[in-house]
């Protein structure tokens, strides 16, 4: 069986703003860290083989913070699980977005399709190198929603899920494929420093 606890990154400022973030590498803010301290203590209760991280600074900090939390020295970066391309709607509030792109329609963005096959081919990679291991993948919403979407038959995921940041969700691997034990779950954040 091959575990994949699938995390979010912690906040950032530009989520605090609305704004949507894609490729663009923006750090993770205070309460960002103070998540990803909060889910590595969290996700110290059970044993963890691996940590594998997007190469975005906010997704490669929480990796590193929750990696100390658990006792990894080392943080495997795998360029497949970086975020969407929101191409020319990225650093944009929902209200330039639409003041700038009333049909909804974003030059240079990345389809959720690709988003999807990216992932999932990251995924084979994953299996290929670390099958029967317990894995922490920290990445981004649309990431995440695309694996979700795709092990769930679209019931969850893009377009359906709005993805906490520093939420946990659990996909296993048995040999017959892919299923989520949870997702979206934000219960450690309530816990104090």
């Amino acid at each position: 069986m091959t575990t994949m606890c699938l995390l979010r990154h912690g906040e950032t400022d530009w989520n605090l703003e609305g704004r949507l973030q894609g490729r663009e590498d923006v750090p993770l803010n205070d309460y960002g860290r103070q998540q990803a301290r909060l889910a590595g203590r969290f996700l110290a209760r059970e044993p963890w083989d691996l940590v594998i991280s997007s190469p975005l600074k906010r997704a490669h900090e929480t990796a590193w913070i929750v990696a100390s939390e658990i006792g990894i020295t080392e943080v495997v970066v795998m360029p497949e699980f970086v975020e969407r391309d929101y191409g020319a709607a990225s650093g944009l509030t929902v209200a330039e977005r639409k003041a700038l792109y009333p049909d909804g329609v974003w030059p240079g963005l990345e389809s959720r399709e690709d988003v999807r096959r990216r992932c999932l081919l990251g995924l084979e990679t994953v299996l290929t190198r670390y099958r029967g291991r317990r894995i922490v993948l920290v990445s981004h919403g649309a990431a995440i929603n695309s694996m979700l979407a795709a092990f769930s038959g679209g019931e969850i995921g893009s377009g359906k899920t709005s993805l906490h940041t520093a939420c946990l969700s659990t996909i296993r691997h048995g040999g017959a494929g892919w299923e989520i034990e949870r997702y979206n779950v934000i219960e450690h954040l309530s816990t104090k420093e």
